[in-house]
């Protein structure tokens, strides 16, 4: 007969990563990356790869010197954020005013976007005026959208898709710059968007400002994303020999193939939205984190290691009901608080208790808890870390901005990677691990704040830094 010791072993073991597997990891995001980069999406030749490899059209590099005044426009969820961002130079000094907008359940859908767009306008309207915005002055803007948006260029993105409950049939195959610049000028704005932002590009720009060796940006919370500067000789797209280009990987769609795959992995992948893609998210992310450890608890219910049961006559009732029997009812948040637990783990045992209604709890039961937490959490931030060092070992391998005494920055946002005890040092010792100590020596993480929209203010400075150029070569 199975021991509850053997039962808690075989856990423990399906979240056990080995170095070999991390290289295997490593190795597999590296091969991904070169070959998304080898689709000539100019030509309509998409090979298949795991990894998107979109191009920014973000060209160049920050100095942390420029000065001037930037708008960014973030539509996060029903969240409208609009930010000022007054650029001083000086070696990356900043100052930031934002204010922050809901949208109206009434404004989520119906048959013309344009309703909701007009009510994007008019909250844009009254920021310049709390900011006292100069009626003379025309300012540069860059937008961060929720919805899928397929880029052609910096300033221009086809709309694909509506998410987070948006239903406007009209707004797919609209050019989102068209639609926003068209209702600002009906406003009487003095504002011209000149591009659009990705969430990974925002982070790396967000932190490049005030630290130019800043080369990789990476945002993990509730999803994952990558984006890192490489050069354009390496993009069939483009195969020019000049300027290097911020590259929005999209890693949070690689799959099973290069990673190490558990029955309870496999569960929550039958179980979701999206079944057979995405993995790499749904093995590290703030979405399904919780998840995981809600399919290990109930699994050990059913095989009698936890005291704890769900009561079935109970379940009928939303005020008494176990919530464990319900997906995504185990908070990504309820890890953070059961990992640091000390002592008689007293707040896993409000966790549990209050917040899933499991019933009453032992101390033997809150451990097992903790623990079940601290080995899915732990192989989350080593999987990241061996994608991060994948991309940071390609990135040296193509001389793409590694500074031998300035080393590489690595810029990182995402209320996960910020707020998870313990997922910084474990994803920084996976790297360490992964690297060459030469190359580790010389690294650094930087933990960015105010990351996407701070970060679209800068782009909005580098289409127009590029748009300068631009201007000057033609005159040559």
């Amino acid at each position: 007969m199975t021991t509850r010791e053997e039962i808690l072993y075989k856990v423990e073991k399906a979240f056990q990563v080995t170095e070999e597997q991390l290289n295997y990891l490593v190795v597999g995001i590296n091969e991904e990356m070169r070959a998304g980069l080898n689709i000539d999406r100019s030509m309509g030749n998409y090979k298949t790869s795991e990894l998107k490899m979109i191009p920014s059209y973000v060209v160049g590099y920050p100095t942390g010197y420029e000065q001037g005044t930037y708008l960014a426009l973030e539509i996060s969820g029903v969240d409208i954020y609009v930010c000022q961002v007054k650029l001083k130079g000086e070696g990356g000094k900043l100052a930031i005013n934002q204010y922050q907008y809901e949208i109206p359940d009434n404004l989520t859908a119906g048959e013309d976007v344009v309703v909701l767009i007009d009510y994007v306008a008019d909250c844009v309207a009254d920021f310049q005026q709390r900011v006292g915005a100069n009626p003379h002055e025309t300012y540069s803007m860059a937008i961060s959208l929720g919805f899928a948006v397929l880029q052609t260029s910096l300033d221009r993105g086809i709309i694909i898709g509506l998410e987070h409950g948006f239903d406007f049939p009209n707004a797919i195959g609209c050019d989102a710059v068209d639609l926003f610049d068209r209702r600002l000028k009906d406003k009487g704005l003095a504002i011209k968007i000149v591009a659009i932002a990705n969430d990974g590009v925002c982070t790396l720009l967000a932190h490049a400002y005030q630290h130019p060796s800043t080369r990789i940006g990476v945002i993990h919370s509730a999803g994952t994303n990558c984006a890192y500067y490489d050069k354009m000789k390496n993009i069939k797209q483009f195969n020019m020999e000049k300027d290097d280009m911020i590259i929005n990987t999209e890693w949070c769609s690689f799959g099973a193939k290069h990673l190490p795959i558990s029955e309870f992995d496999l569960l929550l992948d039958a179980q979701s939205n999206n079944p057979g893609i995405h993995y790499f998210e749904k093995m590290t992310t703030g979405m399904y984190l919780g998840e995981i450890v809600r399919q290990v608890i109930l699994y050990l219910m059913e095989q009698k290691v936890l005291s704890f049961e769900i009561n079935v006559e109970e379940q009928d009732d939303e005020e008494e009901g176990c919530l464990l029997s319900i997906p995504y009812q185990f908070d990504t948040s309820y890890m953070y608080v059961c990992e640091v637990d000390q002592g008689d783990l007293e707040d896993t045992r409000v966790v549990l208790e209050e917040m899933c209604r499991v019933g009453e709890t032992t101390l033997r039961d809150r451990k097992i808890v903790k623990r079940v937490c601290e080995w899915v959490g732990h192989r989350a931030a080593l999987l990241l870390g061996a994608g991060i060092a994948s991309v940071v070992k390609y990135t040296v391998e193509h001389g793409v901005g590694f500074d031998k005494d300035k080393g590489l920055t690595i810029a990182i946002s995402g209320d996960v990677y910020k707020d998870y005890p313990l997922f910084h040092p474990r994803v920084c010792e996976a790297i360490k691990n992964l690297i060459s100590e030469d190359i580790a020596s010389r690294l650094s993480v930087g933990i960015v704040q105010h990351s996407r929209i701070v970060g679209a203010a800068i782009v909005a400075m580098m289409a127009e830094k590029m748009d300068q150029k631009d201007t000057e070569m033609s005159t040559l």
